[in-house]
């Protein structure tokens, strides 16, 4: 008798699904509008959730270790706005700091935060784009960028960034974005693998963050 071409037919069993390792890593880039959009789709992250959550949200400096700490309270991961030479840890939410320029940066085995002044000639502070950018190299294909409501065009070379290293980008749909810009931009330039509303972002850094 011949042996059945499939496991299915084979069995009488559909094959199982194919599990991959979870994601490592998700940096998110947001403006207007995207403290009310961060505190929908972080608090949907649960407890154990062991990749890293990077978040460059524009926002004036000190608000936003106020707001890190607004996160803290709603989130089941801890939150936190990291400082020069902190070490990037796993299950963990990091707000970049506010006015100041925050990347990834490896040494030896150790991946840490630089954090930095802004520079005059910066427009936005954090940037996504800086951000992503570091992320790239450090982590490619084990990377996914998101990028959510805003105005303006920052972002967008992260996104490049993160897909030239083989990473996944998402960018908000405009059904459920505040402001449409720095989506529409990423969209627009093809560099978005995913286009979804809000609640649909959530749930996909749920499942990315469980390796299915």
């Amino acid at each position: 008798m011949s042996r059945s071409r499939s496991g299915e037919e084979a069995s009488g069993h559909p094959p199982k699904p194919v599990r991959r390792k979870p994601i490592e890593l998700i940096v998110i880039g947001c403006s207007a509008g995207g403290p009310v959009a961060l505190q929908e789709i972080l608090p949907v992250l649960p407890r154990d959730t062991s990749t890293s959550i990077l978040v460059a949200q524009h926002m004036p400096q000190r608000f936003t270790a106020l707001f890190a700490g607004r996160l803290h309270r709603l989130c089941s991961l801890p939150v936190m706005e990291p400082k020069e030479g902190d070490r990037l840890a796993s299950g963990r939410i990091y707000i970049a700091a506010g006015g100041q320029q925050t990347i990834l940066e490896r040494q030896s085995q150790t991946i840490l935060f630089r954090v930095r002044p802004r520079d005059a000639s910066e427009r936005y502070a954090p940037s996504a784009d800086l951000l992503m950018s570091s992320v790239a190299g450090l982590f490619g294909a084990r990377v996914v960028a998101v990028l959510m409501t805003g105005m303006g065009g920052d972002g967008v070379a992260g996104l490049r960034a993160i897909k030239e290293r083989r990473g996944q980008t998402i960018a908000e749909s405009e059904e459920s974005a505040a402001v449409f810009g720095m989506p529409r931009g990423a969209i627009r330039a093809g560099l978005a693998d995913r286009v979804l509303p809000r609640r649909e972002i959530a749930l996909e850094m749920v499942r990315l963050c469980r390796g299915a």
